[in-house]
C-alpha cells in the first residue's frame, strides 16, 4: 500500500478523534496536534497504532501560535520524508464554554468580557484576535506550508466549520467571535480550491451539527448536561432527531481525503442530520 500521511489539528479528542480513527482505518499515518491533555493524546496514539498498525506522531501546542505550526511541519520532514497527503484543520474551541483556558492567549481572551452584543460595537479585541489566530491565521499558515509537501493530484485539505458561519444559515449571535473566524475559513477554503485546482489538490469544508463529544458535555455542565430537557429539545428539532457521533463526521472527512472525492472541491458540506434546514 502506498504510504499516506495526514495532519489533524485537534486530532486526539472529540470530532478530531473521530477523524483520526477513520483516516487511520483508510490507511493514513498521522500527525496529531493537541493543546494540553497529554494523557488523552497518549491514549489516542496507542489506540491508533495498536488497532490500525499506523505510525502516529503527536505535536503539543496552541495552534494560535506560529511555533506550534512550525513543530507540526518539522514532524513531516523528520518522520515522513517530507511527504504529506492530507491536512485537516479541526482544532477549535469556545473559550470558557467548550473548553477551559489552556494557553496564555486563551486565558487572556477569556478574561476580556467587554463584548457589547447588539450595540454595533465590538470592544473585545483580545478575544477577536485569538479566534482569528486559531482559525483563519492558522489555516493560512498550514495550507501555505502543506502544499509544499503535497504531490499534484494527491493532496486533500479539509476545514471543520460550524452552523451559522455562512450565508446559507441564520447567524448564531451567541457564537459571534468563533463564528466570524470560521466564516473567514470557509471563504479561504473556496479561495484555495480555485487557486489549487490546477494542481488537482482539493479543498473543502465540513460543517457538523450536534456531535456528542466531551466539548458538549463541558458546555452544558452548568445547565443540566447533554441529557437535560433543554438539550433534548434541541436534538428533537433536528430532522433526524439524534446526535451525530464523531466517527460519522470522520467518515465524511476520510471520504473527502480519498481518490473517490478527487473531483469535489470548494464545497461547504453540512453533516448535521438536516439541522441546516431549520
Amino acid at each position: 500500500m502506498i504510504s499516506k500521511l495526514a495532519i489533524v489539528t485537534g486530532g486526539t479528542r472529540g470530532i478530531g478523534w473521530g477523524i483520526s480513527q477513520q483516516l487511520a482505518q483508510n490507511g493514513y499515518d498521522l500527525i496529531l496536534g493537541f493543546n494540553s491533555n497529554e494523557e488523552a493524546a497518549s491514549i489516542a496514539k496507542t489506540k491508533l497504532e495498536s488497532t490500525y498498525g499506523k505510525k502516529v506522531c503527536l505535536v503539543k501546542g496552541d495552534v494560535a501560535e506560529e511555533s506550534t505550526i512550525e513543530k507540526i511541519f518539522k514532524s513531516v520532514e523528520d518522520n515522513f520524508q517530507g511527504k504529506l497527503t492530507a491536512f485537516i484543520h479541526n482544532a477549535g474551541l469556545y473559550v470558557g464554554l467548550t473548553t477551559s483556558d489552556e494557553s496564555s492567549q486563551a486565558t487572556s481572551a477569556a478574561n476580556d468580557h467587554t463584548q457589547l452584543l447588539g450595540t454595533g460595537k465590538w470592544n473585545n479585541f483580545e478575544k477577536y484576535d485569538y479566534y482569528q489566530s486559531v482559525y483563519p491565521k492558522c489555516f493560512i499558515r498550514c495550507v501555505e506550508k502543506a502544499i509544499n509537501y503535497m504531490e499534484d493530484g494527491n493532496g486533500y485539505i479539509v476545514a471543520i466549520s460550524a452552523p451559522g458561519c455562512n450565508s446559507n444559515q441564520t447567524p448564531k449571535l451567541s457564537y459571534v467571535m468563533p463564528g466570524q473566524a470560521k466564516a473567514v475559513v470557509e471563504f479561504l477554503a473556496r479561495y484555495y480550491a480555485k487557486t489549487l485546482g490546477p494542481r488537482r489538490i482539493t479543498v473543502n469544508v465540513v460543517i457538523p451539527g450536534y456531535v456528542k463529544t466531551e466539548a458538549w458535555q463541558f458546555a452544558t455542565a452548568n445547565s443540566g448536561g447533554i441529557d437535560s430537557e433543554a438539550m433534548k429539545q434541541k436534538i428533537e428539532n433536528v430532522p433526524m432527531k439524534r446526535w451525530a457521533s464523531p466517527e460519522e463526521i470522520g467518515g465524511v472527512v476520510a471520504f473527502l481525503c480519498s481518490p473517490q472525492a478527487a473531483f469535489i472541491t470548494g464545497v461547504a458540506l453540512p453533516v448535521d442530520g438536516g439541522f441546516h434546514l431549520a
